[in-house]
């Protein structure tokens, strides 16, 4: 299943951006992008497209863009050298740093200071961490920084162990823990705090439906980052497209917004030692 997955978001990409003009030479080069499945796949691909085209002007490469159906596909994907180029979360860099060497390249100014959110029923009686033993809660991916390592972490400095819960669901992405809260299928859970303002902006989520009762401290989190060998014109000039993304003019503030960003920084390895420790204290690096 998730083989077929991972081929349809590709196709989904290829068919749209291969019938450019003469479609290429054959010298041209092949940038190869992976990113996380934080909300819908699918979804994903479609929304990207005109940062795709962006690329491809800025870097002079054809760029093809895949969307797993699950975190660890990506660094998997990245860790073998099938994609060149990754956007990861917090957790999911620090995993293909260690395995395979991965270098972080940009990110957004938000992801130096980013949260997880806490949400439940408006009529729900949980109102802090400790409230919730004896409930059911809902994690993202098992990979997420914001839908699990963190949640997670700050749970148990607030002495709640995962144990306490009377149930524990993963949903796979940051929407779909929305609405299984929303829904009633979990009684609270945790996730992207951005993806919640989208959803609550577009009227996917209203509410009267969720309720936020607690944010966590701030985290670096999601990046893009580079496979160890990638031809460095080809990463100096991916950074190079980002980091001249100008809100003050029309088509920088139009894909600074389709990104949920107002700019973009230069990464830094070292900015992601508090996930390593943080992810080793919950035992889930190995």
């Amino acid at each position: 299943m998730q083989k077929k997955a991972f081929g349809f978001a590709v196709v989904l990409l290829l068919l749209a951006v291969g019938c450019r003009g003469g479609g290429g030479s054959a010298s041209e080069p092949v940038l190869r992008l992976g990113m996380i499945p934080s909300t819908d796949p699918g979804k994903i691909v479609r929304d990207n497209l005109p940062l795709v085209k962006y690329l491809e002007n800025e870097t002079g490469a054809r760029v093809e863009l895949v969307v797993p159906t699950n975190y660890a596909a990506v660094v998997e994907a990245i860790a073998n050298d099938r994609v060149d180029i990754a956007y990861l979360g917090g957790f999911t860099f620090v995993q293909a740093s260690r395995r395979a060497g991965v270098r972080p390249l940009v990110q957004r100014e938000r992801d130096q200071n980013f949260h997880s959110v806490f949400i439940t029923q408006p009529g729900s009686r949980i109102n802090s961490l400790a409230d919730l033993k004896g409930h059911t809660f809902a994690f993202g991916d098992v990979n997420s920084t914001s839908g699990h390592l963190m949640p997670a972490y700050y749970m148990r400095a607030a002495n709640v162990d995962p144990a306490q819960l009377s149930k524990t669901l993963y949903t796979g992405g940051h929407d779909a823990t929305a609405l299984a809260v929303a829904n009633g299928k979990a009684d609270a859970g945790a996730m992207d705090e951005l993806v919640l303002a989208t959803m609550m902006k577009t009227g996917k989520i209203t509410s009267d439906k969720v309720k936020v009762f607690y944010t966590t401290p701030a985290f670096f989190d999601y990046v893009w980052a580079a496979r160890k060998g990638l031809d460095p014109k080809l990463s100096d000039s991916f950074a190079a497209a980002f980091l001249k993304l100008d809100a003050s003019n029309t088509d920088g503030k139009r894909l600074l917004d389709l990104l949920n960003a107002t700019k973009y920084l230069r990464a830094e390895d070292s900015s992601y030692d508090r996930l390593r420790q943080a992810a080793s204290e919950e035992g889930l690096l190995k």
